[in-house]
């Protein structure tokens, strides 16, 4: 898999980017939520319009990639 820079500030990651490490992320309101390898990173939940920047919380284990 190719590797996909964080493209938000501070090395966020982004909406629409694809989702680097499986586990649980947390946006810049505080929403956690998991996401899937490969997946792409949705809009805020609950703010339309604004962009989700997140940030890796945990790591999902023994998940191969």
């Amino acid at each position: 898999m190719k590797s996909h820079p964080p493209l938000g500030p501070d090395g966020l990651y982004k909406t629409g980017q694809r989702v680097p490490v499986a586990g649980t992320w947390s946006d810049q309101y505080g929403v956690v939520t998991h996401h899937h390898l490969g997946a792409t990173f949705p809009p805020c939940i609950d703010r339309k319009g604004e962009c989700a920047y997140r940030e890796l919380v945990q790591e999902d284990m023994g998940v191969a990639a």
